[in-house]
């Protein structure tokens, strides 16, 4: 009788040594890589790189893996590096949205507007359509010289996050270069007013203000833009 008992408890308590056994500690490693993305880049680039050679997450954390890897290595400057691993994690989960927007960056900062739209594109695809993506779309379209396409992605960035100071700065980029300097003027004074120490804007604004005729006021933006950023406009 003892006996039957004895092997009723093993039956009884084994699902719950069994459950004890296969409970594993959190992988500390996929922690700082997915989860603290907030971490400098070493940390990223560390712990990612670890999650990755361990090989034990599925191919759709080893995308977010890799794209991190990827938002790392650009912010270090290294684009070329950001690009390579963001083109793993696209392989991996073609329908992982960071991939696209960090390898845009990526593309954006390495000079390649066209790879950058595109990927920009795919991302709004997927269903990326914050203000941030719209805004480095129109950054885009602008620098090769589509300023009307800019001004759309911009309008409608602006319209979502209207205290963004970039985006009113690039869309009267974009005006300017189309001509229209009333519209160009107004959008610069919008992004000082959103933010004073934006010496960019500053020198633009007096250099158009000098344009129309209006030399005193020019002048004035111009002494402020330097006054912040000595090197503005050289």
């Amino acid at each position: 009788m003892m006996r039957q008992v004895f092997w009723i408890c093993v039956v009884a308590i084994a699902p719950l040594l069994a459950g004890t056994a296969a409970a594993q500690p959190p992988d500390r490693n996929w922690t700082r890589c997915a989860v603290d993305v907030n971490s400098n880049d070493n940390v990223l680039i560390e712990s990612c790189t670890a999650v990755i050679a361990a090989g034990h997450q599925s191919d759709a954390n080893l995308a977010i893996a890799y794209s991190n890897l990827c938002l790392a290595y650009n912010d270090r400057g290294n684009h070329l590096r950001a690009i390579q691993n963001c083109d793993q994690a696209v392989k991996l989960d073609a329908s992982h949205i960071d991939a696209y927007l960090f390898r845009g960056h990526a593309y954006f900062n390495n000079g390649d507007n066209d790879h950058a739209i595109k990927d920009y594109d795919q991302a709004v695809a997927l269903g990326s359509n914050g203000a941030n993506t719209l805004i480095k779309r129109g950054a885009a379209y602008h620098r090769k010289g589509d300023d009307a396409r800019a001004i759309e992605d911009l309008d409608r960035a602006i319209a979502m996050s209207p205290d963004d100071a970039t985006a009113f700065y690039i869309r009267g980029a974009s005006h300017q270069a189309l001509g229209d300097n009333g519209n160009a003027i107004r959008d610069y004074s919008n992004a000082v007013r959103l933010v004073p120490s934006f010496a960019a804007a500053y020198y633009l604004r007096g250099t158009l203000e000098k344009k129309i005729g209006d030399t005193k006021k020019g002048d004035a933006d111009i002494a402020q833009a330097r006054k912040i950023d000595p090197n503005v406009g050289k």
